[in-house]
């Protein structure tokens, strides 16, 4: 069976919303997180669970999601 390599967008954004709250800072959300990151409309439908916008996300937009929420690529991606 091949492996296929899933987002997990709402894991990583929740991830990084418990270290901020353990820091006292805000959570991030979906609006700011478009706006720190750019690509809304790739980073919208990922919320949504797009495996369409899952497969054609770039690394660049990955990197930028990932350093935004201050998180490492595996908790972006899963390999399933």
């Amino acid at each position: 069976m091949a492996k296929q390599v899933r987002l997990t967008l709402a894991k990583a954004i929740a991830k990084a919303n418990l270290c901020r709250a353990e820091t006292g800072e805000k959570p991030i959300m979906m609006n700011s997180l478009v706006v720190q990151a750019g690509g809304a409309t790739t980073i919208t439908r990922l919320a949504r669970n797009d495996q369409k916008a899952a497969s054609a996300l770039s690394l660049h937009l990955a990197s930028k999601i990932v350093t935004v929420l201050g998180c490492g690529i595996e908790d972006l991606l899963a390999v399933v």
